[in-house]
């Protein structure tokens, strides 16, 4: 008989309390937003793993932020402006103790702000209306990535959000329109009307293409 030569199991790395004292600093770091339970930013097992440093994750890409420009520069030149509190750089929103989502431009009346202090916490009041460019949330646990996208949208509006846009950039560029909680417009494309509120409308493949001619 040949003797077999026995295999030992790898240990399991056990690590120290200092070591989850820090995998818990790094993942509260890595919260996108709140809802109940933590929803990471995509890419954060990477960083946990320690294959990306926590800036690469959190940031938005050229085409994203190039977009927040052109779509900010309409607002403010926008007649309506005056009316308008015009909020950016993914604005807080807490809905509930323990839920809270991020806004890439969001849009208040100024009357509706009078009274509320300038501090350093997520706002505690709806903006009226939410314009949104994908997303930065892990979608890795949802079955349809589009429930994160619909759920979002659901709360905003029953946190009292009039209108939320969002506007896709991956694969085929789309925009979705929603002014309740139980009705998305999608539409393919850029090319499309789209009103924020009464007396403010634009078109993003027009403001695009205007923008690429500066």
């Amino acid at each position: 008989m040949i003797p077999v030569e026995e295999k030992s199991k790898p240990q399991k790395i056990v690590p120290t309390p200092e070591q989850r004292r820090q995998r818990q600093l790094l993942l509260r770091q890595l919260v996108y937003e709140m809802d109940d339970k933590p929803i990471y930013y995509a890419g954060y097992r990477d960083v946990l793993k320690g294959l990306l440093e926590p800036e690469a994750i959190m940031g938005a890409s050229y085409l994203q932020s190039y977009l927040v420009e052109i779509l900010q520069e309409f607002l403010f030149m926008h007649p309506l402006r005056q009316r308008f509190r015009i909020l950016a750089s993914e604005l807080g929103v807490q809905i509930d103790k323990k839920k809270w989502r991020s806004c890439d431009i969001a849009l208040y009346d100024k009357a509706r702000l009078k009274g509320i202090p300038l501090t350093n916490k997520y706002m505690p009041i709806a903006p009226d209306y939410v314009i949104e460019i994908d997303t930065k949330a892990d979608l890795s646990k949802y079955h349809y990535q589009h429930e994160y996208f619909v759920k979002k949208t659901r709360q905003l509006h029953e946190f009292g959000v009039k209108k939320v846009i969002w506007i896709f950039t991956e694969t085929i560029p789309v925009i979705w329109e929603s002014e309740s909680a139980d009705a998305i417009l999608i539409r393919d494309g850029w090319d499309h009307d789209v009103t924020v509120t009464e007396g403010m409308t634009f078109n993003l493949a027009t403001l695009y293409k205007n923008a690429q001619q500066e």
